[in-house]
């Protein structure tokens, strides 16, 4: 079932930014020290990546409308767009593109996911749910 974008929720929107970055930062592990000529000739490895990037268009569909407008500069749609790409279209994947997108875009993406993670401002942990707590909770989101 998919979740419509709502009226801007900070709070929703944090949940969903922090699993970008985990996201975008699990892929990116994964290809740490792997050239492009080693991950396609890796299957395991695709799937990982793929998984990690169609689970970042996933959260990327879930942010606030608002949200995306205050941030013009990054490709929410195409990063949407992917997800739906290696969901529908999985045999028919560039795995170049995949991994070139991880390997020079990713960081670009992470730093501005940061930097609005910082100005939402994590729970206060006395008062609120725990970051991890955050985390774990939004896996059911």
């Amino acid at each position: 079932m998919s979740e419509k974008r709502s009226a801007n929720d900070p709070q929703r929107d944090l949940i969903h930014l922090l699993q970008i970055r985990h996201e975008l930062e699990l892929a990116q592990s994964f290809l740490k020290g792997v050239s492009l000529e080693q991950f396609e000739d890796d299957e395991l490895r695709q799937h990982a990546v793929s998984m990690a990037v169609a689970q970042v268009g996933e959260h990327v569909k879930k942010l606030s409308k608002q949200f995306v407008a205050d941030q013009p500069e990054v490709a929410w749609k195409a990063i949407a767009g992917t997800r739906d790409w290696i969901v529908h279209d999985y045999g028919n994947l560039d795995f170049e593109e995949i991994y070139r997108s991880v390997t020079t875009e990713a960081d670009a993406i992470i730093a501005i996911v940061s930097k609005n993670i910082e100005l939402i401002g994590m729970p206060d942990t006395s008062t609120a749910v725990s970051a991890a707590q955050v985390l774990k909770d939004a896996r059911g989101i």
